[in-house]
């Protein structure tokens, strides 16, 4: 303590003689009382500071790309096609665009035009668009001056999420903390796509973060559901789904760690397809959790039909891939799997014994069932192996081994999306604080209370984890191979489209998805059918309520009428040509609309 000398308080005491009786106290209370007070303003006034420099970096980043959108806007008002020209080009499927684009029948500035101006219709509605990007116009001119062979995907526009590097342009993932700060080459996969004749013509909407399925951050605002604009399209693809369902785009490039693609594909009524990570690489893209290595991110592509993800992975399946990327050994797309009709023998199942499936979702199977049986293939039960363990023992420590603190150290000095909090004030808690408060989530939901407890992994831990990972998929495989299975069929999610930011309630529907992360196996979506009245009444009357996640999916379930229904194929790694057969034998049975 500081000490303060006899004579020096006995000459305070002479000049102020009002203290001479509380002295010891009232002075000593008034002093710390003044220290307190200053200290404390001048915590306000430096919280104060920091968050109008926060919202005018954000203000700043939110007016560039509307104008970059109202400039695009008025450009077409002059520059853009008729309306009947305009609805022609956007009905063509993505094959059909192709050919007349390859004939010289459309133009690629005509096709560019179309869906500029549908995309930006459609983000006055969905707010899915980030922002489109301005050399797309210097693109499809070149292409259309363009003279000799043309690439394969040759002036078709594609929409790119905005976790994807696209030079000079910011890679946020929703955070302030990356505004203004260009990147200076494109990802891998978008110098392939320019390569083989494709325009990135906008870049789409995603959660602040990426590590939620949830559709908003604090820069560019929530993305919503273009069937019901009260519920998400899922993430973290987010904007990719929206666009996509409602036309404004027919090719677009997501990335998933936990369902990512598959989620939004699923919600929106799209599809979408990850595959093994390996096959495309994890390169440029946001560098958000990049060291961790034992559940990765995987790029790919989303779209309205199945041989557009064909056609995709074709075009990236290339030599130039690895020459973008030295450390990728391409693997070139087989077009004879995919193209086969060879009897397949695939494994199913509606539950995975964690969160059962509402009655549209298991209607949504059955239907997929009996087409592959129609098709000639063999299709039974299935049961996967250890799901809960999966997901809260391997899936939740790889992905948050760091106990949150990357992810953290950027949001301790942002503005705090709503999708984000619980998971941010969940990591910031002291681990006794944590262990206490386990204790009592463990009462309402067990797993909920194992995420609670989630901390930094020690080395020993992280290698431990790696070798339990291991396990896990050699386990998974012995089950497929004991039933000789090529194929497992499955719904991608237990519930359609959830409210908007009700992700947070809704996190045990994510071990549908985050199965396939674990195991890197491609898995892709795609639509089946929509939720019907029948489908509702049987919600009410047979769907069980014996768990909390049980109870919060009857409620978010509700009201869902009309809402897109997916199932979801897997197979084992570098087998994303059976995967995509599949997918493209159901579609062809169920023609979903």
């Amino acid at each position: 303590m500081f000490w303060i000398p006899d004579d020096v308080t006995r000459w305070v005491k002479m000049q102020l003689p009002w203290f001479i009786d509380e002295w010891d106290s009232l002075f000593w209370q008034k002093v710390a009382g003044f220290a307190t007070s200053v200290c404390l303003g001048w915590y306000i006034f430096h919280k104060v500071l920091r968050n109008k420099k926060l919202h005018d970096r954000i203000q700043q980043k939110q007016d560039k790309v509307r104008k970059s959108c109202q400039d695009l806007v008025e450009r077409l008002r002059t520059e853009g096609l008729t309306v009947p020209h305009r609805e022609r080009i956007l009905s063509l499927s993505l094959a059909e665009l192709q050919a007349q684009l390859q004939s010289g029948q459309l133009k690629c500035m005509e096709v560019l035009r179309a869906y500029q101006s549908k995309a930006m219709e459609m983000n006055e509605k969905l707010n899915c668009v980030v922002e489109p990007l301005i050399e797309a116009e210097d693109q499809a001119a070149k292409l259309d001056r363009q003279r000799g062979k043309k690439g394969p995907l040759h002036g078709v526009p594609i929409s790119v999420k905005e976790a994807f590097y696209v030079k000079g342009y910011d890679c946020t993932a929703g955070m302030q903390h990356f505004i203004h700060k260009p990147v200076d080459h494109d990802a891998p996969y978008i110098q392939v796509l320019k390569s083989q004749g494709a325009i990135p013509f906008v870049r789409t909407n995603i959660p602040q973060t990426m590590m939620t399925f949830d559709s908003s951050n604090p820069i560019y605002g929530e993305t919503l559901n273009p069937h019901d604009l009260s519920r998400s399209p899922g993430g973290s693809s987010s904007g990719e789904g929206a666009l996509i369902a409602s036309g404004g785009s027919c090719l677009g490039l997501g990335s998933d760690i936990g369902g990512s693609i598959r989620i939004p594909s699923h919600m929106c009524g799209v599809c979408g397809l990850k595959p093994t990570v390996e096959r495309l690489g994890i390169s440029g893209m946001f560098p958000l959790g990049g060291g961790q290595t034992l559940v990765k991110v995987a790029a790919g592509p989303m779209a309205r039909d199945v041989d557009s993800l064909m056609m995709c992975m074709k075009a990236l399946l290339v030599p130039a891939l690895s020459s973008a990327w030295p450390l990728m050994q391409i693997v070139p797309f087989d077009t004879e799997i995919y193209e086969s009709r060879k009897s397949l023998r695939i494994g199913y199942f509606k539950s995975n014994g964690f969160l059962e499936p509402v009655p549209a979702v298991e209607r949504g199977v059955d239907m997929a069932v009996a087409a592959l049986k129609k098709r000639g293939h063999t299709v039974v039960k299935f049961e996967p192996p250890r799901v809960r363990y999966m997901f809260n023992d391997l899936f939740a420590k790889a992905v948050f081994g760091d106990g949150g603190a990357e992810t953290n150290s950027y949001l301790d000095k942002d503005v705090l999306d709503p999708c984000c909090r619980l998971g941010y004030y969940v990591f910031k808690l002291p681990y006794p604080l944590k262990m206490i408060l386990s204790l009592l989530v463990q009462l309402i939901d067990a797993d909920a209370a194992k995420t609670v407890r989630l901390r930094q992994l020690t080395v020993p831990q992280w290698f431990k984890l790696a070798e339990d990972i291991e396990a896990y998929k050699l386990e998974f495989l012995a089950a497929m191979t004991k039933q000789k299975l090529d194929v497992i069929l499955s719904p991608t999610m237990p519930l359609p489209a959830i409210p908007l930011g009700k992700a947070d309630e809704s996190t045990a529907s994510v071990t549908y998805t985050t199965l396939y992360n674990v195991l890197n196996f491609p898995a892709g979506s795609l639509p089946v059918t929509k939720v019907i009245e029948e489908d509702e009444k049987k919600l009410e009357e047979v769907y069980p309520t014996n768990t909390i996640h049980e109870k919060l999916t009857k409620k978010m379930s509700k009201g869902t009428v009309g809402l897109p229904v997916s199932v979801q194929c897997a197979a084992r790694p570098f087998q994303e040509e059976l995967v995509l057969r599949v997918m493209k034998d159901i579609e062809q049975e169920v023609k979903y609309k």
